[in-house]
């Protein structure tokens, strides 16, 4: 049997195969990406359960004046 023949006769099979190679990738990395967005979306709500106990104790503390998170404005130092 001449090897071109060996070649055109196991092409179907190999297409097959990368074919589904390429489909499990394809399925793993949409996996992987949904479990990090699932992932990032519970870091979220940790961070956010947090700040909101750090300000919650900042207004037991001090209920009349809460502490300030946001940067001072700076004054212009340059002379005309």
């Amino acid at each position: 049997m001449p090897v071109f023949l060996v070649g055109a006769a196991s092409a179907p099979l190999v297409k097959k195969i990368i074919r589904g190679t390429v489909k499990g990738s394809v399925k793993l990395a949409m996996d992987a990406k949904r479990v990090a967005h699932e992932i990032n979306e519970d870091l979220s709500d940790i961070a956010a359960e947090a700040s909101a106990e750090v300000f919650a104790a900042d207004l037991q503390e001090s209920p009349e004046v809460p502490r300030q998170t946001t940067k001072k404005a700076r004054t212009s130092s340059a002379t005309s």
